[in-house]
């Protein structure tokens, strides 16, 4: 059985990686009981390591709450480009999109068609990606630029979304639970996701397989809220079967031959 402390550095690079634990996958990771998983959660919060949510734990908020960009890039890129590769068809000459700065999103902006339509970003990274497609007009929100997330946010970035008129919207998010619905780890980022949703005709979250059973700092939509979730084959059946019945479309990218 791994030691205590040794769990405790292992539960607290996962917070560090994924934004979020589950005392299910971590016990059948570390090879202890969902009992011992608990009561270390319980004494790491104690020690204000990290705050317990139902079924596991998400990091104290700080300014490092949000993990860098250039770490995210290389997580699950297989299934990130399987979402992009099954996202791309509902794009539509005249569209008028908006994506976020999730790195699933940049997956999608490197296979973005090249077009007639108009694409709004607050994301640095996507931004360069499509300046290279020479029919899609592109638009920046302007904002607070947060050098962990490359992306701009903040008040002047909302203002600058209230003003259009989105057809659809592609969002990531850290985190998808059926009944509470999509969460993020940053204020910032929850408080652009709920100004985009607002303006939106469709709301897509881009979610792998990762981000299912899990929940992050801050909600910023409903299940109700969102037409559509697109994700990859990893992705629990139960799951989706659950967002189905509440009237949520699911997406995925068909076998590939």
């Amino acid at each position: 059985m791994m030691l205590q402390h040794l769990r405790h550095v292992e539960i607290s690079r996962t917070l560090e990686r994924q934004g979020g634990v589950k005392v299910s996958e971590l016990a059948g990771r570390l090879g202890v009981t969902e009992e011992t998983i608990r009561r270390d959660l319980v004494q790491m919060e104690a020690g204000k390591l990290l705050v317990r949510t139902h079924g596991g734990a998400i990091p104290v908020e700080t300014p490092q709450s949000v993990i860098p960009y250039h770490i995210r890039e290389v997580e699950n890129v297989e299934a990130k480009r399987s979402i992009a590769r099954a996202v791309v068809s509902e794009i539509e000459e005249d569209d008028t999109l908006f994506l976020d700065g999730s790195t699933t999103a940049y997956q999608l902006a490197r296979v973005f068609p090249d077009i007639r339509c108009t694409v709004i970003t607050h994301s640095e990274p996507i931004f360069q990606e499509l300046s290279r497609r020479t029919n899609v007009e592109l638009i920046s929100t302007g904002g607070v630029y947060d050098r962990r997330s490359a992306s701009f946010v903040g008040p002047l970035a909302e203002q600058m979304i209230s003003t259009c008129h989105i057809s659809k919207a592609f969002l990531g998010c850290k985190g998808l639970d059926v009944k509470r619905g999509f969460s993020d780890a940053s204020v910032r980022h929850m408080n652009l996701k709920r100004s985009v949703i607002q303006w939106a005709g469709e709301v897509y979250i881009l979610a792998d397989f990762s981000k299912f059973d899990t929940c992050s700092r801050y909600f910023f939509a409903g299940i109700q809220e969102v037409g559509c979730v697109v994700t990859d084959r990893r992705a629990p059946e139960g799951v989706l079967k659950e967002l189905q019945k509440a009237g949520v479309r699911v997406l995925k990218e068909l076998e590939r031959r």
